[in-house]
Formats: C-alpha cells, sequence, structure tokens
C-alpha cells in the first residue's frame, strides 16, 4: 500500500529549539488552520547520561521512522520541546492521499440529501467531480470528516512499508504500539512515549462554545460524530436521552415529596396515598424509557447507517496475537491445522473454540468459568460483609423511634465495600489502574471489541448488582424474615421503611460524591505524578512555564475514559432511581440536577483536560440495553413489594386489609403493572419505521441517480461511513 499514492509535495523539516523565535503560536495557528492530525511523541535520550547504545538506536529510529512516513506521502512536521527530551512528530494526510485510499478501499461518504437523497455511496472521482457528496458541517471547503482522516493515517502509518513484497514488510512496518512498550527494544530502551490524535483546534472550539459551554443548546450530535466518532456520539445520544427523560420521575418526585412533607409536618410519618402513585410512575417509566430508547437506537442506525457495522468489524490485533487463536498458517507446514468454517467450508484466518460446559468444560466455556467463579465469590463477600454490618453495627445502634445513625452508617459501610469492590474488579481509567474483570474478559479472547465489551458489561453487572443492591433489598425486604448469624434481626418496631431510607440517601449521597472525586480529583493526582516524572526544562529558568504547543500541551493531557466506562455510574444510577426511587423520592430530582450538571461538565472535560479519543464506531450501547431491561422488570418487583410489605401505602386505601389480604393485594399490583409492561412493548415498536423508510427511499434515489451516470458502486466490504 506504501506506494499507492506517492506524489510530489514540500517536506516539513521545521525543528522547535530553544534558538527558535517561535513561542507556539505558530503551532498554534496550524493546528486551528490545518488538517487532523496524529501525534507521536519520540523520546529523546541525554547523549550525556543515557546508554550509547540506546541513544544511537533511538536516533536511528526516530530518523527511520520519519522516512518511512514521508515515503508514505504524509506530512510530517518535527518539534522538539525546549528541553530536547522529546521529539513531537505531527502526522497528517494530503489532500490526494486521502482520495486515493477512499476510493481505493470503497469507503463510503454521504451523498447531498436535497439533490441525491442522502444515502452512504462508495468514494469515487466522478462523484466528487459531481459535487454530490455532503461536506462535513465542522469542516469548510473540505470533503473528509475529521474521524475520516484520522482512520486513514492511522492504516496508512500501519500500512505495508516498500519491501514488503520482498519479504521484508514485517520487519519495516511502522508499531507505533510496540515503539510504547517498556523492553520492545531492549531493557529500559523504550522509544516512543505517546502516539495519539491531536484536537483540531477549530473544531474543538467550535464544539466548545456549542456544547461544552451552551447550556441551554442541544447537543450537536452530528458535529460529534463527525469528530469522535459514532461510539462517543451515542453515548452522549444515551445520556442526554437520560436526562431529558429524567424530568417525568424528577418533577413527580419532588411533588410527592412536597406531600410527605405535609404529611410528615401532621402525623410525623412520610407515607401518605400518593406513593402508590408515584411506585406506578417509576415501574411504568422505566419500561417505557427502555421501549423509547430503543427506537431511538434504532433510528440512529439508520440515520448514520451502522446497520451492518457488527457484520464487518475488524478482529482485535489481541485475538489475533493470543496463543489461544488458532490461525490460518498459510505455506508455513508448522503449528496446528487451520478451522475449517462450517458454513463457508473456508479457512478462518484467525478461530477460538466456543466450548462446551459439559462433560469437561472446553475452549471459551472454560476461561468464563472463570471470571463466573471470581463473580461468584465477590458475592459471597458482599453478602457476608452486609450479614456482619447489620449484625454487629447497623442493627446495635438502633433503636425504635431512633434508626438514623445505625441507617447512615449502615450506609457508609456499604458504600465504601461497593468502591473498594469496583476499585478492584473495575479498576479506574482516571489513574490508568486496571480491574480484574478486564484481565478475565481478556483472557476469554473474544474476536471483536463489540463482543469483548459486551462481555465485560454483563459480567460486570452480575456481581454490581449485588454490590450496588444488595444491602437496600435486605433491609427492605430480608432482614424482618431471614436469619443472619443464626439469629432474626429486625428492625425496630418491624418498620424498615425509615431504617431504608437513612441508607438510600446516605448511598446515593456517597455515590454522588464518589463520582465527582473520580472525574475531578483523580486526574489531578494522575497529573501530579505525572509532573514528576516531567524533564525539568519543560519550567523555565525565571519559573514560569513556556508557552507550549498544542503537541506538548496535548502530550500533557489525560487519556480519555474509555467509552464503555462511562456509561457505568449512570446505568447503576437508573438502577437506584427505578427500584429503589419511592423509598425517598427527592433523590431523583438530585439525581437529575447533578447529572444536567455533569452532561456539559463530561463534555468540558473531553474538549480541554482530555486527550482527542480515537474516532470509533458502534452501532448500539451493546450489553448495556439488557441491563436497562433487567433492571426495569425488577423495578415492577421492589416498587410493588415496597408498597405492599415494607410501606403502609396500600393500607390508606384499605385500612381494614389483613396481613394475608396485602400480599395478595401485593401480587395483584405487581401482575397489573406486568401486564402495562408488555402492553408497552407491543404498543411501542423496536424499530421506527419512518426512519426505516427514510433511509430506504434514500438508497433507492442513490441506485437510480447512480444508473443514470453509468456509475456502478463498488462491492462493500467493509462498510466505513463517515
Amino acid at each position: 500500500m506504501a506506494g499507492k499514492a506517492i506524489k510530489q509535495r514540500t517536506k516539513a523539516t521545521r525543528y522547535r529549539t530553544e534558538d527558535d523565535p517561535d513561542d507556539g503560536s505558530m503551532a498554534l495557528m496550524a493546528a486551528a488552520v490545518g488538517p487532523p492530525a496524529m501525534c507521536a511523541v519520540f523520546i529523546l535520550p541525554d547523549e550525556d547520561e543515557a546508554d550509547p547504545e540506546y541513544t544511537k538506536k533511538a536516533a536511528l529510529q526516530l530518523a527511520r521512522t520519519i522516512g518511512k512516513l514521508r515515503a508514505l506521502n504524509l506530512n510530517v512536521d518535527e518539534y522538539k520541546n525546549k528541553a530536547g527530551t522529546y521529539m513531537y512528530l505531527k502526522i497528517s494526510a494530503p489532500d490526494t492521499l486521502l482520495r486515493y485510499e477512499a476510493e481505493e478501499n470503497i469507503y463510503q461518504l454521504r451523498l447531498l440529501k436535497e439533490e441525491y437523497g442522502g444515502a452512504l455511496c462508495a468514494y469515487s472521482a466522478e462523484l466528487e467531480e459531481r459535487d454530490a457528496f455532503e461536506k462535513p458541517l465542522a469542516q469548510d471547503h473540505a470533503l473528509f470528516c475529521s474521524a475520516f482522516q484520522l482512520k486513514m493515517i492511522r492504516e496508512v502509518v500501519n500500512s505495508e512499508a516498500y519491501g514488503a513484497d520482498d519479504g521484508e514488510g514485517a520487519e519495516d512496518a511502522i508499531d507505533f504500539g510496540q515503539l510504547m512498550e517498556e523492553d520492545s527494544q531492549g531493557p529500559g530502551m523504550k522509544i516512543v512515549e505517546a502516539y495519539f490524535p491531536l484536537h483540531h483546534e477549530r473544531i474543538r472550539m467550535k464544539l466548545l462554545m456549542e456544547w461544552a459551554r451552551a447550556t441551554s443548546k442541544p447537543q450537536p450530535l452530528e458535529i460529534m460524530r463527525e469528530y469522535f466518532g459514532e461510539k462517543m456520539a451515542l453515548f452522549y445520544t444515551w445520556l442526554g436521552f437520560y436526562c431529558t427523560m429524567l424530568w417525568i420521575p424528577g418533577l413527580t418526585g419532588a411533588a410527592l415529596f412536597v406531600t410527605q412533607v405535609i404529611t410528615f409536618v401532621e402525623t410525623g410519618s412520610l407515607e401518605n396515598p400518593y406513593c402508590l402513585v408515584y411506585a406506578c410512575v417509576l415501574s411504568l417509566w422505566a419500561n417505557v424509557f427502555c421501549a423509547l430508547w430503543k427506537q431511538l437506537e434504532n433510528t440512529r442506525k439508520y440515520q448514520w447507517d451502522m446497520l451492518a457495522f457488527e457484520d464487518f468489524e475488524e478482529i482485535r490485533d489481541e485475538f489475533k496475537e493470543s496463543a489461544k487463536t488458532v490461525k490460518d498458517k498459510g505455506d508455513d507446514e508448522d503449528g496446528p491445522d487451520p478451522h475449517i468454517n462450517e458454513v463457508t467450508g473456508d479457512v478462518d484466518g484467525y478461530w477460538y473454540d466456543d466450548g462446551t460446559y459439559l462433560p469437561l468444560p472446553t475452549g471459551r466455556a472454560r476461561d468464563q468459568l472463570l471470571t463466573y467463579s471470581v463473580v461468584l465469590l465477590i458475592i459471597v463477600i458482599v453478602v457476608v460483609c452486609f450479614d456482619y454490618i447489620w449484625v454487629n453495627v447497623t442493627h446495635p445502634l438502633m433503636e425504635p423511634g431512633n434508626v438514623i445513625i445505625g441507617g447512615i452508617l449502615g450506609g457508609v459501610l456499604n458504600s465504601i465495600i461497593t468502591i473498594a469492590i469496583d476499585c478492584v474488579m473495575d479498576g479506574v481509567a482516571e489513574l490508568e489502574l486496571e480491574g480484574v474483570t478486564g484481565w478475565l474478559v481478556g483472557e476469554e479472547n473474544w474476536e471483536t471489541d463489540t463482543k469483548y465489551e459486551d462481555a465485560i458489561i454483563m459480567k460486570t453487572f452480575y456481581f454490581k448488582f449485588f454490590s450496588k443492591y444488595f444491602a437496600l433489598l435486605m433491609v427492605s425486604f430480608g432482614v424482618n424474615h431471614v436469619e443472619l448469624s443464626g439469629d432474626v434481626h429486625k428492625c425496630p418496631d418491624f418498620q424498615c421503611l425509615p431504617v431504608a431510607q437513612c441508607m438510600f440517601v446516605t448511598i446515593i449521597v456517597i455515590d454522588i460524591a464518589y463520582q465527582q472525586i473520580v472525574q475531578h480529583v483523580f486526574p489531578v493526582i494522575n497529573k501530579f505524578f505525572d509532573s514528576l516524572r516531567a524533564p525539568a526544562g519543560a519550567v523555565e529558568s525565571n519559573g514560569q512555564k513556556s508557552q507550549l504547543t498544542p503537541q506538548e500541551e496535548q502530550y500533557e493531557w489525560l487519556v480519555a475514559t474509555p467509552v464503555v466506562d462511562l456509561y457505568k455510574d449512570k446505568i447503576y444510577q437508573f438502577g437506584y432511581i427505578v427500584m429503589f426511587g419511592l423509598i425517598f423520592p427527592l433523590v431523583v430530582p438530585i439525581c437529575l440536577v447533578v447529572n444536567l450538571l455533569e452532561l456539559r461538565s463530561r463534555a468540558l472535560t473531553l474538549l480541554t483536560k482530555n486527550r482527542r479519543p480515537d474516532p470509533l464506531q458502534a452501532a448500539d450501547i451493546g450489553s448495556y440495553q439488557p441491563v436497562l431491561e433487567v433492571l426495569a422488570t425488577l423495578s415492577i418487583l421492589t416498587n410493588s413489594a415496597l408498597i405492599g410489605i415494607t410501606s403502609y401505602g396500600l393500607y390508606f386505601y384499605f385500612p381494614e386489609m389483613t396481613i394475608v389480604e396485602s400480599l395478595w393485594a401485593t401480587v395483584v399490583l405487581e401482575h397489573v403493572l406486568f401486564v402495562l409492561k408488555c402492553f408497552i412493548a407491543n404498543i411501542l415498536p423496536e424499530e421506527v419505521a419512518d426512519a426505516k423508510l427514510v433511509w430506504q427511499t434514500a438508497e433507492n434515489i442513490k441506485g437510480e441517480f447512480l444508473e443514470k451516470w453509468g456509475i456502478v458502486e463498488k462491492e462493500l466490504e467493509d462498510p466505513t461511513p463517515f
């Protein structure tokens, strides 16, 4: 591929040195008006202190890399920091290369909507000459959006270098991943410190003004998609939809709380007849939320043409390199026989057996068994910890009419256990700590990123459900009826609702506070430790920090949190709200306010404190959808039980009801809500007919114009829409 698009151009050879009069403003201007670019940060060893062999190897690798990048017809600008410790390579692609790669690899661009229907169509020079393609929203006069250009740069950088046909390609190909490994060139001989996309200054400023700092404006999702890719845009679509839908239980919860305050002043209790109404609102809202989100998600699939994404998703490098993977050995006679695809009859390039659990675990099933064993161990730990906390801490501190101290302390201790388990199992992305779950699921050797992330989501849900919700479930429904440590430790006066209220409020407050610490404090801690490793020359002799180029500045920024991790806090907050929001309804509007503030603050962090993440694609939110549906279904059970068992909600309507009648009424309420859930699922189909019709109409219009122009669209092997 290296020789496909060799064009004459001016090569960039500029180096920043201490004597260079440019203070970074020229580089900033170039970042604003220039094309999107990648940045590679090479270490420049100190010639007086570093090992001479390492110094020579680093200098040779830098020169060879620059030469190869330019041989691939990529633009390379070189910037050396004032301390002389790093060389920053800014790598961009000329338009001629982008056009060649787009046509050669059958990349899709969107046709003009008004004239040609707006469908995606494989790029061709002839269609461009007809001005048939839409221009990106945030890039004047550009044909290819920012995400597309970065994808092309990455693919060209990783493509075969000159001499590949002579058997030298594997040796000569540029592999920044290997150069960033600590011992890739020998012990302590790391050569590249970082390789990441640079923010495009003009688009970044546009997003700052129209998104992060524009609290009253709707999110510019199309610009976000063109800049960050579909995966990030889909997350903020979901978060915006969640905040919008949360107004319903938020306002009704606030109204219920006002009535509860009035009731408390009159009777000394927070319970009133409206609790039953709110329980029904929460249960039905949760299921309506899931149904409407499916509709919106599928609408985005049609609008962004992501219908076939997972069918053509790239295989993970980890899967290719795994010793467990059966590979097509080609002409090599050594190694295991390759796997024959049972459907096509062809040899699979890479394959791993899903395996079975019986009679003996094999393949991926054997690997998953280890994961499930660890998850089961965590669940046992959660149960034992709750038993100990309730019996030895919470219960002894409570007495009739005074449960606040015991309830709060129980909530604090259970929150600490939850946070500790999350840190061990999930890790902390902001501190660059990898969790146990990621390692275990990595050992399961999944083929694609989507399958890998779906597995992480579900395995995480199994233990998070217990770590986050078990204490509230037991206090609300279990401790009055189940033996703990060999005895029944009941709530004072058999009334567990006040205890659950104290614990619920405490858990939510700690959860919100912890998430703010994760988002705002942990990055500062991480940056502090990074600064300890920074070169001394980063600060001038007068103590003032020198003006940095965009490359230097963004290198100091933190790596953005992976999109799959961004969902977690809000998904499990959804569970708290729909399953236990009735316990203390003021929690719901509080969560709404926090989410509205956090939506824009996360955007601001992403644009001003995080390196630009790689633009990634996704068709949906993955396994988070079934997690939401499980929580929504369980909300029917918990709200019915809270009304009929934990509280006196039904007695306001039936004062003479016995305990047995109350249980039957609870069952009836639960069945009615389940019937309504089924009704909602039937009247709100997963796909919106209008979105599918618009997509199909656009495809038909495209076909008519291509036939009229005599253009045959190339067969699509890897549909990549931008």
